[in-house]
């Protein structure tokens, strides 16, 4: 299946956090699409890099919402009705952004960061 565009992908359905991925349906001009979102792909987000259960579950639908580009992506280039996993090499390809997007935690600002991590500034 090829879509002319991604914009024909609609997620439907409950996002539903099974403790292994966040799945949810997809709904494309040539049918449903199963799709699974493993922990490791939202560990590939910096802000959800050591994100435990409870904190997936509670933000799955931001989580969808910011890998949602690169789904739509994998979910156009593969076989009609087929189960789809998004995998962590899939977003760094398919949209940086979603990757660098995430803002940073006020352990990551500038100023918070420990001494010994700070980086030198030229004189």
């Amino acid at each position: 299946m090829t879509l002319n565009s991604v914009r024909d992908i609609e997620f439907v359905g409950e996002i539903e956090w099974d403790g292994k991925a966040i799945v949810v349906g997809a709904a494309t001009p040539f049918g449903h699409v199963s799709c699974r979102i493993p922990r490791e792909t939202i560990h590939a987000l910096p802000v959800y890099s050591d994100a435990l259960e409870r904190e997936i579950r509670l933000e799955r639908h931001l989580i969808l919402e910011r890998l949602a580009p690169a789904l739509r992506t994998k979910i156009s280039t593969s076989g009609a009705g087929e189960p789809v996993d998004l995998w962590p090499w899939e977003i760094r390809r398919a949209c940086p952004a979603a990757v660098a997007s995430a803002s940073p935690t006020d352990q990551e600002a500038p100023g918070n960061m420990p001494e010994a991590m700070e980086k030198p500034q030229p004189s």
